[in-house]
């Protein structure tokens, strides 16, 4: 964690310097963690168990968690990759291929999809009692992705027109496959929990879409690179966070979520930072540039972040609650 958060820290003041002994000396920290946080887990794993483990809630769970368990290991390699391409591109920047394009691919669909994806087979059905209509789907779903993502990687590589035409549809593809699958149980979570994914889900598949369109068309993606981007990053990304967070952390801290209703402005300022911001940076893709409105989104995402922070550390550190664990739902 040391290293993981220096190496973070470190790279984003080497690129705001400029300086690039500092961004490479942070890209080597960032693999150090990366490396240690692989080991840690397979060292877990490795052990002989303890107690027995928990039961599956349903019969198909125990073939969705063997699924599950593919996709995580998949999310580590990725981590593995990305990590050190960061490095790679921090010394040295290839003269062909788009490698910036290449690590981020890794890290944000490699390792955080397929660590999402992973995950939300994992707990979805156990988080809401509900079982997963077919297991059909969660192996399409693995079998396109191992495909498709290594294709994109290496379409961004090389630049290849061909590869692109071909690995932007099947990330298309997984990401249907994966919301299809996961929306049903996403529609029973509790709380702040289920508008939270339910908008993460709904920005993955905008992205991923985009992504796709640009296989095809290279000037359209050009042009909206940016809007992209936030609708990845702070929709997708982001969002999924909180919607995950608000389910785990009263959980965690043993009592329910403090300032509920501020949850509810979060949200709602979160979500119009990303509307507003793409729709604002895609129109400046075509020439229409209002700083004004771009900086004012970016406000409105900083803002939900911070209030996100805020009720997360609130409720860590508020008086406990007769509540018990099982009763929370908010």
């Amino acid at each position: 964690m040391a290293l993981l958060i220096a190496g973070a820290w470190i790279v984003f003041a080497g690129r705001i310097d400029g300086r690039d002994v500092v961004i490479q000396f942070g890209s080597l920290l960032a693999l150090a963690s990366g490396i240690l946080f692989m080991a840690n887990l397979v060292k877990l794993f490795k052990q002989e168990p303890k107690t027995p483990p928990p039961p599956a809630p349903f019969p198909n769970q125990i073939e969705i968690d063997r699924l599950a368990v593919k996709f995580t290991r998949w999310a580590g390699i990725y981590l593995l990759v990305g990590l050190i391409i960061g490095v790679v591109i921090a010394f040295w920047t290839p003269s062909n291929g788009r490698w910036d394009l290449v690590w981020a691919h890794a890290m944000l669909v490699g390792f955080m999809l397929s660590m999402a994806a992973g995950t939300s087979y994992h707990v979805l059905s156990r988080w809401t009692g509900h079982p997963w209509r077919s297991t059909t789907p969660v192996r399409l779903h693995l079998i396109v992705m191992t495909i498709g993502l290594p294709l994109m990687l290496l379409a961004l590589a090389t630049d290849e027109l061909t590869l692109f035409k071909i690995a932007g549809p099947l990330q298309a593809a997984a990401v249907i496959l994966f919301l299809s699958t996961i929306a049903p149980l996403a529609m029973k979570m509790p709380g702040r929990s289920k508008p939270a994914m339910l908008a993460a889900a709904f920005a993955l598949a905008i992205g991923v879409s985009l992504g796709a369109w640009f296989a095809i068309e290279v000037v359209a993606g050009a042009r909206l690179r940016m809007a992209h981007a936030e609708i990845n990053l702070f929709g997708w990304t982001g969002l999924l966070i909180c919607g995950v967070g608000y389910y785990l952390v009263p959980r965690f801290a043993g009592h329910p979520l403090r300032w509920p209703r501020l949850a509810n402005l979060q949200l709602a300022l979160l979500g119009a930072g990303i509307v507003v911001g793409a729709v604002a940076l895609s129109f400046r893709g075509y020439g229409h540039v209002n700083t004004t409105v771009i900086l004012g989104a970016q406000v409105l995402v900083a803002l939900g972040f911070a209030l996100f922070a805020l009720i997360v550390g609130g409720t860590f550190f508020a008086k406990k609650s007769p509540v018990t664990v099982s009763q929370i739902q908010i």
